[in-house]
């Protein structure tokens, strides 16, 4: 089975979790993060879930899954350990035409979520496609000390000369030119070592004459609350 690529934007999408133990948690904090409506359904739950709950960033329903529970969810989690519950669950996904994602049975889910390391908008993710979930984590634990905290400035710092240059009127052509050229510069290296004027400096020969480079620095150094 080759699985598609994607990332999806669930900002505000229902994602259903059943269950509530160590799965479940796992599921919930990057749902949460991703502005999802979390529910959760389990007559227990983990202390970290009831914690989420009781600051409302999911809603908790304490007892069984019930037929039915899924409509009008966009996501699905099938997270307990019964083989039985498991199995309901799948084929309400399956007759609601609900994405899911099932827990140690991977030829069963319609999507898989892979390892992933994230620095703001920056996001590496790796999959075996649910064939060794211990390689992919070896993996991410890898990349997450390559990639480190000065990747979500990076990122941030080419968004928001991506959004000032392209609202300038140029040609995608000159635009690519230009963006080639800020990736020769060596941004990260000024980044992580936090040396600011030489970036700023190094910025300003490359950018146009009216982008304001010093807000721009200001911007990812989080001096200032100004995103442009």
């Amino acid at each position: 089975m080759n699985l598609y690529p994607v990332n999806l934007n669930i900002a505000g999408r229902t994602c259903v979790i059943v269950g509530g133990g160590a799965v479940a948690i796992r599921k919930a904090g990057p749902l949460v993060d991703c502005g999802a409506r979390v529910v959760l359904i389990s007559p227990e739950a983990a202390p970290p879930l009831e914690k989420m709950a009781e600051l409302g960033k999911l809603d908790w329903h304490a007892r069984k899954y019930r037929q039915g529970d899924l409509q009008g969810a966009f996501l699905a989690f099938a997270a307990t350990n019964d083989p039985r519950v498991q199995q309901i669950v799948a084929a309400e996904a399956k007759r609601e035409g609900v994405l899911l994602n099932s827990a140690d049975a991977p030829d069963g889910c319609s999507f898989q979520v892979p390892a992933r390391v994230r620095r703001g908008n920056f996001l590496l993710t790796v999959s075996t496609g649910g064939g060794s979930p211990a390689l992919a984590a070896k993996l991410r634990r890898e990349l997450a000390e390559e990639y480190g905290e000065e990747y979500k400035q990076f990122v941030d710092l080419l968004a928001m000369i991506r959004q000032r240059v392209v609202a300038d009127g140029q040609t995608s052509e000159s635009h690519k030119i230009l963006f080639e050229k800020l990736l020769q510069l060596n941004i990260l290296a000024r980044i992580r070592k936090e040396n600011w004027s030489v970036l700023e400096e190094e910025l300003m020969e490359v950018l146009p004459k009216d982008v304001d480079v010093k807000e721009l620095i200001r911007c990812i150094r989080g001096i200032d609350d100004i995103s442009g």
